[in-house]
């Protein structure tokens, strides 16, 4: 009996399904093992795909909950804007410019009420609205800033709130898996994800205290102060910044290590110094500055997510230890804002309310772009506001001078700059340094 009759008996007798001719033949075709092999690749590989796709949907499960969106405003004067001319000599006011708008993103760091974001998105709000994974809305305040980490701590009353779990950011590698959660652009509770690209950042420029892990996670306007998460949804960065010829992700994104948060906000946030409340580090040391050595004072302060009173002795301050050297020799000459490819000027109440930035001030505006300059390959625009170049805020031209000069001629020069109420850092590079610049 032939092969083929042979597979026809057993089928016709019901010892195996009925299968085309061919089907049968190839069942018992000499390459069988291949085929058996080739499938069990595709199936391992697809088992794989789907633990990764788990572990993206567990971590986004996990930090959702936690993660806030931040919308901020500024104080608007209420002074109504200029008069337009209308036919037949009728004059008639247009309506108040709209308070300046930002949005943001935050994580819960403890059941109370601290969230901690990026200092650069809360720091010029007058109101501040958090906008929770349910849709729940709550206010918040400021009980902490930290510019020299980009770091800040808001205060919230809203109940029911799931803090986040913190990871060692000491611990991740180079090609490890991270995601992001936050409101690009405000598209509010969007997951990306990336690998860490690189750790240690610490030649950016864009703030005192600098560590950055570098990531290629989708970060753009909007996702500044959401976390920077592991797998097991655990935060190992704030989102800080990003470098960007365009205002969007060009896949550098930096954020502020875990290690770095946790050391500088829910662990000692100074919030008041002898009953007086204190935002800023300049208000803390002017508080301190006005006391006499010997007092006992309260320190108000945030740690581990609780707040505490403590007490403390002022000491006299030991004299400088620079005190009686010759001073150094002076900085070469800064180099002019104009070399980046733009001009800059001070915010005026036209630009204000031309911009909706009505009763904002402490900043600068965007007055040309040079055409193929450095600045308009980083994306800057004409009516950019400038509101920090470096580590520095800049409110006049030799604010913008000064700190362009403090960076390296050879480094780019971070700007956080604000467009339609949305800041974001973005990186001018300007070349190779003459020999005058050195």
């Amino acid at each position: 009996m032939t092969a083929r009759n042979s597979i026809a008996t057993l089928i016709a007798t019901g010892l195996i399904g009925a299968l085309p001719l061919g089907a049968a033949a190839h069942a018992v075709s000499p390459h069988a093992d291949g085929v058996v092999e080739r499938h069990s690749e595709r199936e391992g590989s697809r088992r794989q795909a789907d633990a990764l796709s788990r572990a993206f949907r567990d971590a986004a499960r996990t930090l959702a909950p936690s993660v806030v969106t931040i919308n901020t405003r500024g104080t608007a004067n209420g002074e109504p804007r200029a008069v337009v001319p209308l036919p037949h000599g009728f004059r008639m006011p247009t309506p108040p410019a709209q308070p300046a708008r930002g949005t943001g993103t935050g994580v819960v760091i403890s059941r109370d009420g601290h969230i901690v974001t990026a200092n650069h998105v809360v720091a010029d709000a007058e109101e501040i609205e958090l906008v929770f994974h349910d849709g729940r809305t709550a206010t918040a305040k400021v009980v902490g800033l930290d510019p020299g980490s980009d770091i800040a701590v808001l205060k919230t009353d809203a109940s029911g709130l799931v803090p986040a779990a913190f990871g060692d950011s000491d611990d991740l590698e180079v090609g490890e898996w991270v995601v992001a959660l936050g409101a690009p652009f405000g598209l509010e509770q969007t997951l990306t994800a990336g690998i860490v690209s690189a750790k240690g950042r610490s030649d950016v420029g864009l703030a005192a205290f600098e560590s950055y892990i570098q990531t290629d996670a989708a970060i753009n306007p909007g996702n500044s102060g959401g976390p920077l998460a592991n797998l097991d949804g655990e935060i190992v960065g704030i989102n800080s910044a990003i470098s960007s010829r365009g205002g969007g992700n060009d896949g550098i994104g930096f954020s502020v290590p875990s290690s770095v948060v946790r050391r500088v906000e829910p662990g000692d946030v100074i919030t008041g110094v002898a009953g007086r409340s204190v935002r800023t580090p300049g208000e803390l040391v002017a508080t301190i500055g006005s006391l006499p050595p010997g007092d006992e004072i309260d320190v108000r302060m945030i740690r581990d997510g609780d707040a505490r009173t403590l007490r403390a002795t002022l000491a006299e301050r030991a004299d400088a230890p620079d005190a009686g050297r010759a001073p150094m020799a002076p900085k070469a000459a800064p180099a002019p804002i104009e070399r980046l490819g733009l001009s800059l000027r001070a915010l005026a109440a036209s630009d204000a309310a031309t911009l909706g930035l009505e009763g904002d001030a402490g900043a600068l505006v965007v007055e040309s772009v040079e055409p193929a300059g450095a600045a308009e390959r980083a994306g800057i625009r004409a009516g950019d506001v400038v509101r920090r170049i470096g580590s520095r805020p800049v409110a006049t031209l030799a604010d913008a001078q000064a700190a362009v000069a403090a960076i390296s001629a050879r480094a780019a020069v971070p700007m956080l700059v604000e467009r339609e109420g949305q800041p974001r850092f973005v990186l001018v590079e300007r070349g190779a340094a003459s020999d005058t610049d050195r």
